[in-house]
């Protein structure tokens, strides 16, 4: 008869683990890096006859061997000895599921694939450089070794931590925080891919256009040093192509699960990637929109800044603009795509409520600055005049106010009205919408701020007033200050009424809801009173009948005891 683990030997033993699992994941660590430093130390000595190490001279080279090669010695039959241990313990029931070992598992793969990514961008972006005719940043045969030798290093031990992964055979299917490392390790990898990708893409878009702009701007390819552009385009493409293989990679992968196992597909940390992506791609789309539109107000009001503009200032947003549209459209319709193929878990709910009171949020923010920069610009006009602020200052608060509130005004609505427009509904969806915390945090914090807004820019208007009324001279009760309060306080005032009203809304939906209730309670009571009471009287009648029946077979007894009597006495 085996003895049950008692709490203290399941202590005992996440303790080994944990130790295990944490010596093996610094051993490695280390043992590459020395490994990368040693490679990059021996070629460069036999090259150049230099220990370089990091792009600065060693002291010695002594000492530039030493130091790697020491921590190689020892960390290789470290990390060897505790990894046998591993393997062994590995083959026990259930530590193949086990959240540790995939929380190491995951942290050596998100390791090893960051490095080969990163050497692989390195070799990839030298390569362009010398097929483009410019020179390498960094020629030591060394250096280039060395990123060959961890890309494929790196690159190995990511495919074998992949495999080791699938070999546990609950890939997909784990169970709690096994699971969860997984798919935060996912999450990463496919935003820092996507955000490579569309870094990279729009880096090359801007070259594009500013060889197209150019002529019309002071800047030139040719004045800004010999083989910029050879190098930035090298650098552009190789952040591309890596970000691409990256997000292209971890999609696939993520995509084939989801088929074998569709429950993934309503993970939150699912869709908390893809709504992730969504606000990265969109933010690239709608900064540059700003920036064009703040760009075209100042042409437009005679600026000489915007007239003497500087090539950077249109190739970037340009740049960045197509970019960011196809893919906040791509991972839009994939949110969507995936919502009504796999449907929602409560956590994938909550993930899309955060997401768009989140966003919500930030688009009121961003309207409200406009709002109170384009509503300031016209009052100062019409009241100020043109002698109290600097030459340019309005055309520079107005391009401010339009750009902001063309971005912030669409955001904060769309979202807004969709969050809206399920809370209004009288069913299930609406219910758990307005019982939801995000909807009520958002609510009640965008009440709040704007209560405090209204309150101490008001205040510090009637603080001036009074001033005033008592003959200070400095009061400037008509001055600038005194019209930027009323108008925040305005503007805060209108979003705050917005929200109050919505949370009044929510409040009266949910009274005539708990009054339904205590409603269908009152009359599921007085029903189950009525059955109870003619359960009795049905019973009163039956007691009744039953007594009838024992009087009646009591009186007919006798009459069938001499009937059978007779019939003895008829058969002898």
């Amino acid at each position: 008869m085996t003895e049950r683990p008692t709490a203290e030997t399941t202590r005992l033993a996440m303790i080994r683990r944990l130790y295990l699992y944490l010596i093996a994941f610094i051993s490695l660590i280390a043992g590459l890096s020395a490994a990368y430093n040693l490679i990059e130390v021996l070629v460069q000595l036999w090259t150049t006859g230099e220990t370089v190490v990091g792009g600065f001279a060693s002291d010695s080279m002594q000492s530039a061997i030493a130091r790697p090669g020491g921590f190689l010695i020892v960390s290789a039959p470290i990390f060897l000895i505790h990894w046998r241990y591993i393997r062994r313990l590995a083959a026990q029931p259930g530590e193949p599921r086990a959240a540790l070992r995939k929380l190491f598992i995951y942290a050596a793969l998100a390791t090893t694939a960051y490095v080969s990514a990163r050497s692989l961008y390195h070799i990839i972006e030298g390569s362009l450089q010398l097929l483009l005719g410019a020179a390498p940043v960094d020629t030591r045969p060394g250096s280039w070794v060395a990123h060959f030798f961890h890309a494929g290093v790196h690159l190995t031990l990511s495919v074998f931590f992949a495999r080791l992964v699938q070999g546990d055979g609950d890939l997909g299917v784990e169970s709690g925080w096994a699971g969860s490392w997984r798919r935060l390790f996912q999450l990463v990898a496919g935003l820092v891919g996507l955000g490579l990708l569309l870094t990279g893409a729009a880096d090359t878009l801007n070259f594009v256009w500013r060889t197209l702009l150019e002529p019309f701007g002071a800047a030139s390819l040719a004045t800004v040093g010999t083989g910029w552009w050879q190098r930035g385009i090298a650098g552009s493409l190789a952040a591309f192509l890596v970000g691409g293989l990256a997000w292209r990679l971890n999609n696939l992968y993520w995509n084939g699960l989801m088929a074998a196992q569709p429950p993934e597909g309503r993970m939150a940390l699912r869709r908390l990637y893809l709504y992730g992506a969504t606000v990265l791609a969109a933010a690239i789309t709608l900064v540059p929109l700003a920036m064009l539109l703040r760009l075209a107000v100042l042409y437009a009001f005679g600026d000489d800044n915007a007239r003497d503009l500087d090539i950077d200032d249109l190739t970037t947003p340009l740049g960045l603009l197509p970019v960011g549209a196809l893919a906040w459209r791509w991972h839009w319709l994939q949110v969507s795509a995936e919502a009504q193929r796999y449907g929602d878990s409560r956590e994938s709910e909550f993930v899309r409520r955060l997401y768009y009171y989140a966003v919500a949020a930030t688009g009121l923010l961003l309207l409200w600055i406009g709002l109170v920069d384009l509503v300031r610009t016209l009052l100062d006009l019409a009241i100020i005049g043109s002698t109290s602020v600097e030459e340019g200052f309005r055309a520079h608060q107005f391009a401010s106010g339009v750009s902001l509130i063309a971005v912030g005004a669409p955001v904060w609505s769309l979202h807004w009205r969709t969050a809206q427009r399920v809370a209004e509904k009288d069913d299930e969806s609406g219910r758990a919408e307005r019982a939801s915390w995000p909807r009520r945090v958002y609510l009640y914090a965008i009440a709040l701020i704007g209560a405090l807004l209204i309150l101490f820019e008001l205040a510090q208007v009637v603080y001036r007033l009074l001033l005033w009324a008592l003959g200070d001279p400095n009061a400037d009760v008509f001055g600038a200050e005194t019209l930027d309060g009323l108008v925040r306080a305005a503007a805060a005032a209108a979003f705050w009424a917005i929200h109050l009203l919505a949370i009044r809304n929510d409040t009266r939906m949910v009274d005539e809801e708990a009054e339904e209730a205590a409603r269908e309670a009152e009359q599921k009571e007085r029903r189950r009173e009525d059955l109870a009471a003619r359960i009795e009287e049905l019973e009163t009648e039956l007691s009744a009948l039953r007594a009838q029946l024992s009087v009646l077979e009591d009186e007919e007894a006798p009459v069938r005891e001499d009937a059978a009597g007779e019939n003895d006495d008829a058969e002898n």
